[in-house]
């Protein structure tokens, strides 16, 4: 039972190298046309979904716990098949797909939060702070980057970085603690 809970936070640090690595490309290699930086984050999006199901389904107890795993598997691979065919669409990428992004992500972490306060777990709080950054995150892509004339992909690396320390923490919420019994004698 240890071993798998092991492979599922070890694919949770997989997703979060892919998704650094993937925002520091975007950051720093001089692309031709953004179409590539796009079609780089939306293959990103699909990599970290399928990875995200492959660790919400290693941990059987995972089953039993609310969580915000498996909803972002969903929401990345809906966003990633969308960003990857927006051109066929005939729509341009623009930051109302990543604010929507941002604002799924942080009301599936907020009913997370929830519902662990309610188990009594006792870090619910940091889902629930990653519920306020996704929701902080969105309102600026909605509104800030278009009136600040700031480029999308730097934020939206910066955003993958983000998401990326988010996988890393989550299974920090559900640890827990040891506490030392004493003998009394």
């Amino acid at each position: 039972m240890k071993r798998n809970e092991n492979r599922g936070r070890n694919v949770l640090i997989l997703i979060s190298l892919i998704l650094t690595a993937s925002a520091l490309f975007v950051l720093l290699y001089p692309f031709g046309k953004d179409r590539d930086k796009e079609i780089l984050i939306g293959c990103t999006f699909l990599a970290a979904a399928f990875l995200c199901f492959i660790s919400f389904s290693m941990n059987r107890r995972i089953y039993f716990r609310p969580g915000w795993l498996l909803q972002s598997a969903f929401f990345l691979t809906l966003f990633g098949i969308l960003i990857l065919f927006l051109p066929v669409l005939d729509f341009e990428l623009n930051t109302t797909v990543f604010s929507f992004l941002a604002f799924f992500f942080g009301s599936a972490q907020f009913c997370a939060a929830i519902q662990l306060s309610a188990l009594e777990i006792r870090r619910w709080w940091m889902v629930l702070v990653f519920s306020i950054v996704d929701l902080l995150f969105g309102v600026y892509f909605l509104k800030l980057c278009s009136v600040l004339n700031i480029s999308q992909y730097p934020s939206v690396a910066v955003y993958m970085i983000v998401i990326a320390v988010m996988l890393l923490l989550e299974p920090l919420v559900y640890n827990k603690t040891k506490i030392a019994s004493r003998k009394d004698d």
